[in-house]
């Protein structure tokens, strides 16, 4: 007898090669054990299908549940469970929960949370994969090394460039991750806060990431006025490393600069053509979340936290960084307060509307909200191109990543910060707007963008596919009414027409809401 049938529906297997077809799905003990025709009904539970369609569990490769700690103090992550997402890839953008050179080493991550929430008792990638172990997740885990959390741990938070020995250092912990179940390694080239590139103290890690046929994820050193130069340097990364490379949320910030986004474009297909393996993801909206102060001129980010307060405080120094912003031509009517603003009042409120509450210009309303804040406020930058992300999701080289983390409920009254929307409603909206509305996708390619895809390019094993032997994560969803629910002014809403969501075999969510089964589990790559 089997644990569960799923008749009668419209199966996508995910692989993007394979037209939908209709099956019956059998689980038993965790695993996809039969899809196709089934004679036998005999199951512990029946799901009739009709109408709706079956495809794998989606993974999003660009999650942040583990530095936002989520999936530490909201467990549960309904916010993804609830589009249908049942593996998360942490680590991303140069920081990771491990390995740690010391406890204190996650300070680094208080741009976007308080790591105070949690017990940090572990140093190494196997220790902190085990401490998860030992947790009840909602969807399977695995991560990135972040390459920020081991220099910055190394370099024990100065802001230099690492010597041959910390170099080496370097190398072997993440030689040391790689083996002890890290998926590859992630690099936030925006958040080194050095004068100058890595690249040239990159080769020994890049090699150590290729010896074991693992990922290099890299967030672009700058997403704007220097966006192209960004792109370049880090495609001649995987050119001359020779190692597979995936940027990270590629976009372009500032109406001034989205015209270069159809030149990364080129540029990333010339370098696949010529043989670099290279990959990019997207999230669906024409709005990024972002710490305020990378709006600051490079200048002024030199050193780190620590120099770029005392730049602040100089009042030579903030004329000149007043001016320097100023002809950087920022909209700040489209510069909304998302969280960790030094009063919550200011939270949902626009860098104009502050600017002209303080009775000054948005430049020096960036700067008091910097310093009241610690440089710590995080922003809803509504700055970005739809065509831009049209031509992004529809391309043959691009898979879906959120970019945010999963949440459980609204919070409480006194707590005013708010999400993105893209951490309720990337995959939902994805489908709904690109696959149904404007159809630049079949459905058969976009799930492949959701699932098998992102499940070979980053080597998650036994998932992305439906198929007999593989992991029984799958989703249930009606495309007639999928969409996403959530907003900017309202983000705690859940998405609409997913219908089951299987982890592991066992159901975490049906219509009815959501089971709480716990069924995920710590992904070690191999």
């Amino acid at each position: 007898m089997y644990d569960l049938i799923i008749k009668n529906g419209t199966v996508i297997d995910g692989s993007g090669t394979k037209e939908k077809f209709m099956a019956d799905v059998a689980v038993h003990n965790g695993v996809i054990v039969r899809v196709g025709a089934i004679e036998d009904m005999e199951a512990k539970k029946i799901i009739d299908a009709e109408g709706l369609y079956v495809t794998p569990g989606f993974i999003d490769v660009l999650s942040h549940s583990d530095t936002n700690l989520t999936l530490f103090t909201m467990p549960g992550q309904e916010s993804l469970i609830s589009q249908g997402v049942t593996t998360i890839i942490g680590g991303n953008c140069g920081y990771s929960l491990a390995p740690l050179i010391s406890g204190n080493v996650i300070d680094a991550e208080q741009r976007w949370t308080d790591p105070a929430q949690i017990n940090v008792d572990w140093l190494r990638m196997s220790e902190f994969l085990e401490k998860l172990e030992e947790k009840k997740l909602a969807v399977n885990f695995g991560t990135l090394t972040g390459y920020n959390t081991l220099i910055k741990g190394i370099l024990k938070n100065e802001y230099r460039q690492p010597s041959r020995q910390e170099n080496e250092i370097a190398s072997f912990l993440l030689d040391q991750s790689l083996q002890e179940g890290s998926g590859g390694m992630s690099i936030g080239f925006a958040y080194l806060y050095q004068d100058k590139n890595f690249a040239d103290h990159l080769e020994s890690l890049f090699a150590t990431v290729k010896k074991q046929k693992k990922i290099i994820a890299i967030h672009l050193k700058d997403e704007s006025n220097t966006f192209l130069d960004s792109l370049h340097a880090t495609i001649a990364l995987a050119r001359e490393f020779d190692s597979p490379l995936h940027i990270s949320h590629l976009k372009v910030v500032g109406k001034r600069f989205w015209h270069n986004f159809q030149k990364a474009i080129q540029a990333i297909e010339e370098a696949s053509a010529s043989g670099v393996s290279v990959t990019f993801d997207m999230f669906p909206y024409a709005s990024s979340a972002l710490a305020l102060y990378l709006l600051l001129p490079a200048w002024v980010k030199v050193g780190g936290p620590e120099m770029i307060m005392k730049r602040l405080k100089n009042s030579f120094e903030r004329a000149q960084v007043i001016k320097d912003l100023a002809e950087q031509a920022i909209d700040y009517e489209r510069i909304t307060i998302a969280s960790r603003a030094p009063d919550g009042v200011f939270v949902g409120k626009t860098l104009a509307e502050i600017a002209k509450g303080f009775g000054t210009n948005p430049e020096e309303a960036i700067i008091q909200l910097l310093l009241g804040s610690n440089l710590k406020v995080i922003v809803f930058a509504h700055v970005l191109n739809e065509g831009n992300i049209q031509m992004g999701v529809a391309h043959p080289l691009s898979i879906i990543g959120s970019s945010g983390a999963g949440y459980s409920m609204a919070p409480p009254p006194q707590q005013r910060d708010l999400p993105h929307p893209r951490s309720f409603g990337t995959f939902p909206r994805f489908l709904r707007k690109y696959v149904v509305d404007k159809k630049l996708l079949s459905w058969e390619h976009a799930i492949a963008k959701i699932t098998g895809t992102p499940a070979r390019l980053f080597g998650v094993k036994r998932r992305g596919i439906l198929k007999e032997g593989n992991s029984a994560d799958i989703v249930v969803f009606d495309p007639r009414i999928i969409s996403d629910v959530a907003t900017f002014q309202n983000p705690y809403q859940y998405s609409k027409g997913v219908e089951m969501v299987l982890v592991n075999g066992a159901c975490a969510y049906e219509k009815k809401g959501f089971t709480h089964a716990f069924s995920g589990k710590v992904i070690r790559f191999s």
